[in-house]
């Protein structure tokens, strides 16, 4: 039965035994006692009346949150139900009960029917893929300096005795990783904060993720100008991919797959747009009529072509993919994990209002370069 249907029946039943109570009195002044009949019907009607409230009883528990202790609606004839002069009639101790009803609630917002869904319902979180791609290291300092190797030419060669043997070089060149900070903040009422410890958990969650989701964009597209980290895609971290006119993207994956491992580099990971990886589900043998080359539309065929693992991202350009050991070609250095504070900022404290900051501390170094090869899909 409805919430509604219940409210309705306990509010008839309420009537009718205000009304049989009514003809109780008057059986009692004419006759000295209720009639055998009456009496029944009273006891009918109570019957009724207990089992609906039972039933209302029953749907408070369930919409009351564990621990806590549901309102049950007063009516009428639930006080009355409920009194000892009903109880003494019942028994049969008493010929006649009076009962007075005062301050009785028979709706409103003491009425538990309404349930309270916990938490917030979130919006849409972007997957995060580049970040853990590539390693992280803890670090003391607001940059890192290294050494790394520039160019190395093997000269190495079978030589016979007494000639001269031949030379190699190695030259290396000064790397300086700079640390860089990515931060946001966002300004809630006092009020929020100590009523709604949800709502405060979820800004903290999404002040987070805020953070996080910049940071996988500047992994691969920080153009290295202060305050903005040097990405993968930045001049001079990765080898130049020439494409081929007509090329689509699985050819240009094996095409530089093999151009790295030419030069001894063994590539793992590809990061593509959605986009043009979605092109590729869509291929199929002959003139398109065959087969699916990546899995027939509902079967999980996995995303490796030639091995690599596919790692989509929104924030590749479409057209364009990157390849490569991002595990030993690049590295994460972070100063500071991502950190959430508030306190009162200007006239905070006079508006009740606080800031919330969220930061995170961090520079990307990519070790070898050649190890990475970047650029577009086929050619123009």
């Amino acid at each position: 039965m409805e919430v509604s249907e219940i409210k309705t029946a306990l509010d008839a039943q309420g009537e009718a035994i205000k009304a049989a109570m009514a003809k109780y009195d008057q059986e009692l002044a004419e006759h000295g006692k209720a009639s055998t009949e009456l009496t029944g019907q009273i006891d009918e009607l109570s019957g009724q009346y207990k089992a609906l409230r039972d039933e209302i009883a029953d749907l408070a528990q369930r919409q009351t949150p564990a621990g806590g202790e549901a309102d049950i609606v007063k009516t009428a004839g639930a006080e009355f139900i409920n009194s000892d002069q009903f109880k003494s009639l019942a028994t049969g101790e008493r010929e006649k009960a009076r009962f007075e009803v005062k301050n009785t609630v028979v709706t409103g917002e003491n009425m538990p029917f309404e349930m309270q869904r916990p938490g917030v319902i979130p919006g849409s979180f972007a997957p995060l893929t580049i970040r853990q791609q590539i390693p992280t290291i803890t670090v003391a300092s607001n940059s890192v300096s290294s050494l790394r190797e520039l160019a190395n030419t093997n000269s190495a060669s079978e030589t016979a005795e007494g000639t001269a043997k031949p030379e190699s070089a190695i030259t290396f060149e000064p790397y300086n990783v700079q640390i860089e900070t990515v931060a946001h903040w966002i300004k809630v009422s006092n009020q929020l904060l100590a009523d709604a410890p949800a709502v405060a958990a979820y800004i903290d969650t999404r002040l987070r993720d805020g953070l996080a989701q910049r940071i996988d964009r500047q992994l691969l597209l920080g153009n290295g100008t202060t305050p903005n980290l040097s990405g993968l895609t930045d001049a001079g971290n990765f080898t130049a991919f020439t494409p081929t006119s007509g090329a689509n993207l699985v050819e240009s994956i094996n095409k530089a797959k093999y151009n790295r491992w030419a030069v001894g580099e063994v590539v793992d990971t590809v990061i593509v747009n959605p986009a043009d990886w979605a092109e590729m589900e869509l291929l199929r043998e002959g003139a398109g009529s065959g087969a699916y080359l990546y899995g027939a539309p509902g079967t999980n065929a996995g995303a490796q072509p030639f091995g690599v693992s596919v790692v989509m991202s929104q924030h590749m350009p479409a057209g364009s993919f990157l390849i490569g050991s991002l595990r030993t070609s690049a590295i994460i250095y972070q100063r500071q994990g991502a950190v959430v504070e508030m306190g009162f900022v200007n006239d905070d404290f006079t508006k009740n209002l606080v800031t919330i900051r969220a930061e995170e501390r961090l520079g990307l170094g990519v070790d070898r370069p050649a190890g990475i090869m970047y650029g577009d899909i086929t050619a123009a």
